[in-house]
């Protein structure tokens, strides 16, 4: 099952509160930012308090024209503008002070707003990129079982668009909301000191905010994560289909896939359509709590007024304020809306970061300081999958130093889990694997794959240079080095040929290669390794006599001295090897060198056979 599959199925599993994944998320990528964070915080607090200013002089002013009184602050400002500009003087120059204050607090707002959102901005698009790395990361040290379980679109996924989840649960949640309960506690005191009844009123609107949102907090974050989950399908749908463009095209399949990819984009579209319809109603619903809040305070104020308690200017006051509190409780009906929506990625993050690499590092796992001599044992070793369905079942085999081994039978029979085994993709479920006596769960994993060349059936080639590709096995290779690899493999041939020789880039996949020339690449890598155990996975499939013939050439080249195991349905590629194990559902059933299980009367003789008489199956048992 896939994480998502996991993940989407509540009743598995409970998932935890939207605060509580996005807290966790926020603890663990803020270290090395709280500095930063706390100054850009810091100002932004400035700006809020500079921005509770602004309604003040409009109050002044409004009383200077209603009703002639100056307080004596303002009247002394004016007195000293009346002595620099003649012209404005009395009631004027009142206002004009008034002005000017109105005007210098809004630019000083505005620039500690514009530094302060730069540096928050900053640490929030710093925290994605650390997170973007770690995940990334973690998901390279997870097993092969994980990724095989795991489609290559829902990782993409993960690393690209769920690890934002940590900017918008600082610069969309933590910040604004931070903001805003600054604001409102504010507004709040300075209508607690014109009327206690208004601060009432205030504080009564934000208790229904908090209680409405913690309502439509539960739907909104499932809804969230449904829309992560089907946006990351539509991007597996995407990636498999141009990843598979080829064979689509070559079978004219464009019709389907566009209608796959449509259906898969239409629940994605249903599920945001959901979303957007809960968050636009919440919004209204705050809309509404604020609009009542407006008509109180505006009553009320209105009635001391009318009764002599509070001046014209409170009543600008007032109203100012009460369109200031709009600002924050919208921020507020956001922020929660933004949270949700960040729990979904959060944890979906979590599920990766969460998983331990499987198999990993024991506790006292040792370090292999010097080359391995390449003895190379499994003993009584049996493997299932975590689907409980058994693989390998008791496999004794001793592979000596420099000899080689190859293990042939029927599709499925297990060779490749087998060989996979010694890399360490996968533990068995009971045995050992022994390399140079030593169970290889008892060293450093990256010190034992070290020792390990591997050629695939299928090269892995990357959208770099030829030298880039070779190199990918020994970053610390010069240009001899790969030269003499690329040479040994028998690629340098054809390499030199190319317009820009080493330097030149093969497209993704190598798909401006060949499959020999792919295949040769492959090789060369593992020359450059230069490790003492080499795996070769069908090395020679789909290549033409005379490639194949070389390849097998340049093969024996590379197992020289070596410890070797090859996997291979095509028996006459193994014939030279020092001993053939032939696997069948599971068991090894035949043991020994080409000429002797060829007249054994067993299994290998039938497959061999099958070769010979030119069986149309002969290439596939």
């Amino acid at each position: 099952m896939t994480a998502a599959e996991e993940t989407s199925n509540g009743n598995k599993k409970a998932r935890p509160r939207a605060l509580v994944v996005t807290g966790r998320l926020l603890g663990a990528c803020m270290q090395g930012h709280w500095g930063t964070a706390a100054l850009g915080a810091g100002l932004m607090l400035l700006g809020t308090g500079m921005s509770l200013l602004q309604p003040w002089p409009m109050k002044y002013i409004v009383n200077i024209v209603s009703t002639g009184h100056v307080p004596s602050f303002v009247h002394a400002a004016a007195r000293e503008v009346g002595i620099i500009i003649p012209a404005v003087h009395g009631p004027l120059g009142e206002i004009t002070v008034l002005c000017a204050a109105l005007l210098l607090i809004s630019l000083i707002a505005a620039g500690i707003t514009v530094l302060s959102t730069w540096l928050l901005i900053a640490v929030g698009l710093r925290m994605v990129f650390r997170l973007r790395c770690r995940v990334f990361e973690h998901l390279q040290s997870l097993s092969p079982a994980f990724h095989d379980s795991t489609t290559v679109g829902d990782s993409l996924y993960r690393v690209t668009w769920d690890t934002y989840a940590i900017q918008a649960i600082f610069n969309e949640g933590l910040i604004p909301g931070l903001t805003a309960m600054v604001t409102l506690a504010g507004i709040a005191a300075v209508m607690i000191g014109q009327q206690w009844m208004l601060g009432a009123v205030t504080f009564a609107v934000g208790v229904l905010l908090v209680l409405f949102l913690r309502r439509i907090e539960k739907p909104t974050t499932e809804l969230s994560l449904r829309v992560h989950e089907n946006e990351s399908s539509v991007s597996t749908r995407a990636e498999q289909t141009l990843g598979g463009i080829r064979t689509v095209q070559a079978f004219g399949r464009e019709k389907h896939e566009a209608d796959r990819f449509a259906r898969q984009a239409a629940e994605s579209l249903k599920f945001n359509l959901r979303l957007t319809l809960l968050q636009t109603a919440g919004q209204s619903v705050v809309g509404v709590l604020f609009a009542l809040g407006t008509v109180a305070v505006i009553w009320l104020t209105a009635r001391q007024v009318i009764s002599g308690r509070l001046s014209p200017g409170d009543v600008v006051l007032m109203v100012g304020y009460i369109a200031l509190l709009f600002k924050p409780l919208e921020s507020l009906a956001q922020t929660a809306s933004s949270l949700q929506g960040a729990a979904a990625g959060a944890q979906r993050v979590f599920e990766i970061l969460d998983r331990r690499p499987n198999p990993g590092d024991g506790p006292n796992a040792r370090q292999l300081t010097a080359p391995a001599v390449g003895d190379i044992e499994f003993r009584q070793v049996d493997f299932s999958y975590p689907t409980g369905r058994p693989v390998l079942h008791d496999i004794n085999l001793k592979i000596p130093t420099g000899t080689s081994l190859a293990l042939v039978g029927p599709s499925g029979a297990g060779k490749t889990t087998l060989v996979g085994l010694l890399p360490r993709f996968y533990d068995p479920t009971a045995g050992q694997v022994l390399l140079d006596g030593a169970d290889i769960r008892s060293l450093k994993l990256e010190s034992l794959r070290r020792q390990i060349a591997i050629v695939p059936q299928d090269p892995v080639l990357f959208d770099v240079t030829i030298g880039e590709n070779i190199a990918y096995s020994n970053p610390h290779a010069d240009m001899d080095e790969i030269r003499a690899a690329a040479k040994a493999a028998g690629a340098l041939d054809f390499i030199e040929r190319l317009p820009r020789g080493m330097d030149t880039s093969i497209g993704e996949r190598g798909v401006m290669l060949s499959g020999g020339q792919r295949q040769r690449l492959s090789l060369a890598r593992a020359f450059l390794k230069d490790a003492q155990i080499i795996i070769l996975d069908e090395p020679t499939t789909g290549l033409d006599a005379q490639t194949e013939a070389d390849l097998l050439a340049a093969l024996r080249r590379l197992m020289f001295g070596r410890t070797t195991i090859i996997i291979s349905h095509q028996l006459h590629t193994v014939e030279f090897v020092d001993c053939i194990a032939v696997l069948d559902q599971g068991r090894i059933v035949e043991c020994g060198r080409h000429e002797e299980l060829v007249e054994s009367h067993g299994l290998y003789q039938k497959l061999h056979r099958l070769r010979t008489q030119g069986h149309p199956f002969s290439g596939a048992v």
